[in-house]
């Protein structure tokens, strides 16, 4: 009990930090880029009622796994549609993950480095950025996490309850798809790379493999069996739109600077661990992660700081390898990220700037209206790069409105419905003379249909 009363204590400061710099300005700014799809396809699946395919404008949206849409849909459901509940599952998920970064550093180093790598995890740019809205990436996260944990943990038991790892690297993939298979890489790099005497049976992989299946299969049989070919086009397709290309190692090391500020820090745990010739489960394990994620990054040759989030807990436990000399012992470590996150709520509820994109406040209207009948619209918009420029797409969730592009579409929504647009693409719409503005930012403006 003495043991666990500390314990307890540290992972609670952990949570408020992490809670602080994800969630501390929930329900700020609008939903912008991808979330807005998203949330659009998790309020049509409320309204249509089937949870299994997803909608957007009125017609099958194959692009994308669907474990964040239903929970979208059902933070929609239980707390009503707004930013702030669209963005709660990856809130609530990028918290989990710290938390169980803390616990894969404890189990493969010690409850120092444990909580220093969770810490820094929290406070990661990039992890905060895309873990406070409303995106896929913090499900790949946790999930992988969880599943390295069980892997560690079934290493060290010869391999029982490897099972456990095949499940969570399956929520990951049923999170974020194709970009989640680094997490069963990894698993598969490491059975290799771990001397003979010590690798698990060969069947408890396997079994892994199989709990993976059963966790993945069942959805993406039912969309096959119900879309045929066209399901299966739609998903494969995602995949292979963002393969090739290869822009160059400098595009990929300055992805990496950009928006990995612990690098420095994490350079310096894996050079005092190489040149202090450690070893053991645990830094063979962090390697063999850190090669395997970055190497997907060149393997889907984009330089997304996205594509680096299986990075960032990894960077994170080498940095606190580094400091692991400099550490306070677990209690008193706890202490100094709750003064943290003491801190960083303060500044949260306190800082006058907005710390969210923001377009209009009708904008939040347009993007997730209020539950409706059936026919009720949903009219958003997606940033869409166009090389260094970008324009926006409109989507409406009625079976009569397939383009974005089209005034007359717009107008067909009925008067009364917002419509919000690029300040560059507002001129068409006013030119057009159905819509009315009502209210416009430095980059948004938005009209409804008179």
């Amino acid at each position: 009990m003495e043991r666990q009363a500390p314990r307890l204590g540290a992972g609670v400061a952990l949570a408020l930090l992490a809670a602080a710099l994800l969630g501390g300005r929930l329900g700020e700014g609008d939903l912008i880029g991808d979330p807005v799809i998203y949330a659009a396809v998790a309020k049509s699946m409320l309204v249509r009622g089937d949870w299994a395919t997803q909608y957007l404008a009125g017609q099958p949206f194959f692009d994308k796994p669907p474990l964040v849409v239903w929970l979208a849909a059902v933070a929609f459901k239980v707390f009503g549609v707004s930013t702030w509940s669209a963005r709660l599952p990856s809130v609530g998920l990028g918290i989990a993950a710290c938390l169980v970064l803390w616990r894969l550093g404890a189990f493969l180093f010690d409850d120092r480095v444990g909580l220093a790598a969770g810490a820094f995890l929290a406070l990661t740019p990039g992890f905060v950025r895309f873990g406070s809205t409303l995106l896929l990436d913090t499900a790949l996260v946790l999930g992988a996490l969880a599943g390295l944990l069980a892997a560690a943990h079934a290493f060290a038991r010869g391999g029982r309850g490897l099972w456990w790892a095949g499940v969570w690297f399956g929520v990951a993939f049923l999170g974020k798809g194709g970009l989640a298979l680094g997490a069963p890489a990894v698993l598969a790099v490491l059975w290799v790379a771990t001397p003979a005497a010590r690798r698990p049976p060969w069947r408890t992989v396997a079994a892994a493999a199989l709990a993976f299946l059963v966790v993945v299969l069942p959805w993406y049989l039912h969309e096959t069996r119900l879309w045929g070919w066209r399901f299966v086009h739609g998903s494969v397709n995602d995949v292979s739109n963002k393969m090739g290309g290869y822009p160059g190692a400098a595009v990929y090391l300055r992805a990496l600077v950009t928006t990995l500020p612990w690098l420095p820090v994490a350079a310096l745990g894996a050079w005092r661990s190489w040149r202090g010739a450690e070893r053991g489960d645990g830094l063979r394990l962090l390697t063999v992660w850190t090669l395997v994620a970055y190497g997907f990054l060149f393997a889907a040759a984009k330089h997304s700081p996205r594509y680096l989030m299986l990075l960032h807990p990894a960077l994170g436990l080498w940095a606190a390898l580094a400091l692991r000399p400099l550490l306070a012992a677990p209690r008193a470590l706890g202490l100094w990220i709750a003064a943290g996150a003491g801190l960083a709520w303060t500044v949260m509820l306190t800082w006058p700037l907005p710390l969210h994109p923001g377009g209009t406040g009708a904008a939040v209207v347009a993007l997730a209206p209020v539950l409706g009948p059936r026919d009720a619209p949903l009219a958003g918009f997606r940033l869409r790069h166009q090389g260094t420029r970008a324009r926006f797409a409109f989507y409406a969730d009625r079976e009569d409105v397939r383009t974005y592009d089209d005034p007359d579409a717009l107008a067909r929504l009925g008067a009364g419905t917002p419509i919000v647009t690029a300040r560059r693409d507002a001129p068409a719409l006013a030119a057009a003379g159905r819509f009315e503005e009502v209210r416009r930012s430095r980059d948004f403006v938005a009209f409804r249909v008179r």
